[in-house]
């Protein structure tokens, strides 16, 4: 967002901006295609501090219906971090529940957004290290709400089922709250095996949703 920049006193930082943070808010504008004519850009939420990431829109009935993920319920950074750290992420880098899924409405005719209702009833942690051999995590862009006859609902990514454990391979535990259930053992040759158990619950990431506004 436009001026929220600040100092993130580490190599972390948005957009490639290295050592740079800033707080990540969604916008809405319209297009005109047989005009060309484009509104200014209004943010949706005028959330307390947190991120908001992965927007997606429906419109019904002269209705634009949005739903986002929103870090306001983040454990781990407060007004005075969350810009400098990642989601869900604390000052030594252990990952808690930091993300929730909220939504609002708006006329297509003009007027303001309502007040974001919160769909999510579990806060969710989207740092969990699940792909990658284990090592890193990832979410997608698979936020989505849709619309018809006066009946809105939304999907959303969610770790509420993901199963966390301790990966062997470390000797050393490099943070808390991202590791999942893992089988490995070591080999004679001191080397690790792979994964044996990958059906346990440490890949469970499911898709969950609800009635939207």
């Amino acid at each position: 967002m436009p001026g929220s920049q600040v100092p993130t006193g580490t190599t972390f930082g948005w957009a490639g901006a290295s050592g740079r943070g800033g707080q990540s808010a969604i916008y809405y504008l319209s297009f005109n295609g047989a005009t060309g004519a484009v509104t200014t850009p209004a943010r949706i939420a005028q959330a307390p501090a947190s991120q908001q990431l992965f927007p997606d829109l429906s419109v019904d009935a002269g209705v634009i219906h949005a739903l986002w993920w929103d870090s306001r319920n983040d454990q781990n950074n407060d007004a005075s971090s969350y810009r400098q750290r990642p989601v869900g992420n604390d000052a030594n880098g252990n990952s808690a529940p930091s993300l929730d899924v909220y939504a609002a409405t708006r006329a297509v005719s003009g007027g303001s957004w309502t007040t974001a209702t919160r769909m999510s009833d579990v806060t969710t942690n989207p740092n969990y290290e699940q792909f990658g051999g284990r090592t890193v995590p990832f979410a997608g862009d698979y936020l989505w709400i849709d619309s018809k006859a006066g009946v809105t609902y939304g999907t959303w990514t969610d770790w509420r089922d993901t199963v966390a454990g301790v990966d062997q391979r470390e000797t050393t535990q490099d943070e808390t709250g991202a590791d999942v259930l893992q089988c490995r053992t070591q080999r004679p040759d001191g080397s690790i095996t792979g994964d044996t158990c990958p059906r346990a619950g440490g890949l469970d990431q499911n898709i969950y949703g609800d009635l939207a506004p």
